[in-house]
């Protein structure tokens, strides 16, 4: 994956479709359309339909990591196009497909294959042209998949998608009632029992973004997931389980621990993630601990270039939260990116699922 060409300009613009109206990059969407509270925390702009089951959809990448603003350039981070992808499952399905206010989303899958550019500064103009197909022929379920061509600036980066199931809130609260009773996670570990990685290990320099923690017991390849209720975009808003950003954000720090550090760099380490393939098996509950361990996956990595592939898997008692295979590469910056500053936004709560 090639991680060094620039964005000369980053002003919006759209692609063109036929028949459609351009894009708009305006202003975002109403954070409810996405199941947000922050408006700073929604990254679509507009959505027009292309055809049956196509669409296209604008969003505006408006900092260069998922979690924080980094100082100095850098590639951009997959993860942006992974939310964007998820809220575009919801916005649609509001949208396009009358799904009600307040139905549930659950997700079971999220791939990503992308080669992001190194971007600068300036929001960045994104647009997906999303197809979505029906998983199942039960006409009392929905459940879709978006595959998506992912557009930056114009130029074609890769792939996306997301497979979901949207729930009314009575067979939502039904499926996370029976699955509490069904098996009691592993009461939750003492108090000081963990130790957060130094937040440069992961890949920043603010503590609040750390997402894992050593513990007694666990070999070098596996930690304790540490969350924060008070992180601004993991816990944007009241959830009663552990998000899907932010179990594939902690297989992201996960393979970021296991890179080493290049000769000479200091600093936060930089590791691009440049394709994913997820599987989301279980709700995670919020009051137990949930162990991260790592594996290389089959077909390894490649030391010349600085590619690695790890197969990661969070589980919660004896339930598997995720499975997940990662594939990263060392970028040419090593040095400190300078600090990141987390992006807060408008703090006002509303209803969102």
């Amino acid at each position: 994956m090639n991680h060094t060409n620039r964005l000369l300009l980053p002003a919006p613009h759209d692609l063109l479709f036929d028949g459609c109206p351009p894009l708009s990059f305006a202003r975002p969407l109403p954070p409810a359309d996405v199941h947000k509270a922050a408006a700073a925390e929604v990254l679509l702009t507009d959505a027009r339909p292309l055809g049956e089951n196509r669409f296209a959809v604008a969003a505006l990448w408006p900092r260069n990591t998922f979690l924080a603003h980094r100082a100095t350039s850098s590639p951009c981070d997959p993860l942006l196009a992974a939310e964007t992808i998820r809220q575009s499952a919801i916005h649609l399905s509001h949208t396009f497909c009358d799904v009600p206010i307040g139905h549930h989303f659950v997700l079971s899958g999220l791939d990503l294959d992308l080669d992001l550019p190194v971007w600068d500064s300036g929001p960045l103009p994104v647009v997906l042209d999303v197809t979505s197909t029906k998983t199942t022929t039960n006409p009392r379920r929905m459940a879709r998949a978006l595959n998506a061509d992912v557009y930056v600036a114009g130029l074609h980066r890769g792939r996306c998608a997301i497979r979901f199931e949207v729930l009314a809130p009575r067979r939502y609260a039904m499926i996370r009632d029976r699955a509490r009773q069904a098996e009691r996670p592993a009461q939750q570990a003492a108090a000081g029992a963990a130790t957060a990685l130094p937040p440069e290990t992961v890949g920043f320099h603010d503590d609040l973004h750390v997402l894992l923690a050593t513990a007694q017991g666990l070999p070098d390849t596996a930690w304790q997931l540490r969350l924060r209720r008070d992180h601004p975009v993991l816990f944007d808003h009241e959830s009663d389980h552990i998000s899907g950003m932010a179990l594939l954000e902690a297989c992201r720090q996960a393979a970021t621990a296991l890179t080493p550090p290049a000769p000479g760099a200091f600093g936060p380490r930089q590791v691009a993630l440049t394709a994913v393939a997820s599987s989301y098996q279980a709700f995670g509950e919020l009051d137990s601990p949930v162990t991260i361990t790592t594996l290389p996956a089959a077909h390894g990595h490649s030391p010349d270039s600085g590619t690695r592939t790890l197969q990661l898997t969070a589980r919660q008692g004896s339930r598997t939260l995720i499975t997940a295979t990662v594939t990263t590469t060392t970028t040419a910056g090593t040095g400190s990116p300078g600090p990141t500053v987390p992006h807060h936004g408008d703090q006002t709560k509303a209803v969102a699922s």
